[in-house]
């Protein structure tokens, strides 16, 4: 038995457990008689709307569960928790957003259980693109114990919904090339743009010295955009350039008077951003909730829970950044959209 969208999206799952599916509730049993499931859930910060989505889900479902949630602020540090991890043996592990995942699990490709979680359901959440990612084979049947939620709106509506705004004639694609997830979609935006007679600049963070992302290019990166005429900034799920470094983002863009567009929810919320086409990350939360309970319920094996994207996403405008950019929103994207206030 399983849940609709809609249902998720609503909020109070215990009593859409029942309501939507009759007796959903009441035929949750433990893993095991008597046992409490251990549900531990890796993230790069606690707060995200994903854990607190996902905690609330697993509170109200009705299943016997413990949740512990463990901050894992850099994917990289995950190698030296899965001895410890594997030892403990939870019954499940929840993994918040692409590298994290990607780190946990590895490729379909590369099972190997000394650096992987291969014995482990595991559930993620705000992953992009996970079968170009190849964290699995399919969307429909996995072919591993990993499922989970993605949280992008499909690339051709993220442009038809810039467009909407303005016909913007060049885009300028920030991102860090060292994140799977990211060289993916700016792949697919290109892709996409050019169907459109977009044209799409590639900005990519250059490496620093010893070979990492350099985020202190920023702000040269938007300007050199700038120059070469771009008109918006494109931010995609990328943790290096949106999770941390979206208020240099959007304050740069603002100076060179460039509009700037983003796919996922928390940036356009902390920062002056001017737009985006968003799926709730507490929503997503919650789906990845219904599909850890589908699996310790054991209504279904990890591998035969389909990963999914919530089919509603939300448009959101801040009028503040409109304003300095002298872009109002037309009407019609202003009664469909959500105002988020000033940063």
């Amino acid at each position: 038995m399983s849940l609709s969208r809609r249902s998720v999206l609503a909020g109070a799952s215990g009593a859409l457990l029942a309501s939507a599916t009759p007796g959903f509730a009441q035929s949750i049993k433990p893993v095991a008689a008597g046992k409490t499931a251990r549900i531990l859930v890796l993230t790069p910060r606690k707060d995200v709307g994903d854990v607190l989505g996902f905690r609330d889900f697993i509170g109200s479902s009705g299943l016997a569960a413990t949740v512990d949630v463990r901050e894992v602020p850099q994917a990289s540090a995950l190698a030296g928790m899965l001895p410890e991890i594997q030892a403990a043996k939870p019954d499940l592990v929840v993994t918040v957003f692409t590298p994290l995942t990607l780190a946990a699990v590895g490729r379909y490709d590369d099972p190997d259980p000394s650096r992987y979680l291969t014995d482990i359901p595991v559930v993620f959440t705000s992953v992009t693109d996970p079968v170009a990612s190849r964290i699995v084979r399919g969307l429909d049947r996995t072919g591993r114990a990993v499922t989970g939620t993605r949280h992008i709106a499909p690339v051709a509506v993220q442009l038809k919904t810039m467009l909407s705004y303005r016909r913007w004639k060049k885009i300028a694609a920030l991102y860090n090339p060292g994140e799977d997830n990211m060289v993916v979609a700016v792949r697919d935006l290109k892709e996409e743009a050019q169907r459109q007679g977009v044209e799409v600049l590639d900005s990519a963070l250059p490496r620093d010295g010893a070979g990492a992302p350099n985020p202190a290019a920023i702000p040269d990166l938007i300007a050199d955009a700038a120059r070469a005429g771009a008109e918006l900034v494109y931010i995609g799920p990328d943790t290096l350039v949106a999770s941390n470094n979206n208020a240099v983002v959007a304050e740069q863009a603002l100076a060179q008077k460039l509009a700037t567009f983003c796919s996922t929810e928390l940036p356009i919320r902390r920062a002056n951003l001017l737009m985006g086409l968003v799926s709730p990350a507490v929503n997503v939360g919650r789906f990845a909730g219904l599909k850890a309970v589908e699996i310790l319920s054991g209504a279904k094996p990890a591998d035969a829970v389909a990963v999914e994207t919530l089919n509603r996403f939300s448009l959101l405008l801040r009028i503040g950044a409109a304003k300095r950019l002298d872009l109002y929103p037309p009407m019609r994207l202003l009664n469909i959209a959500e105002i988020v206030q000033d940063a």
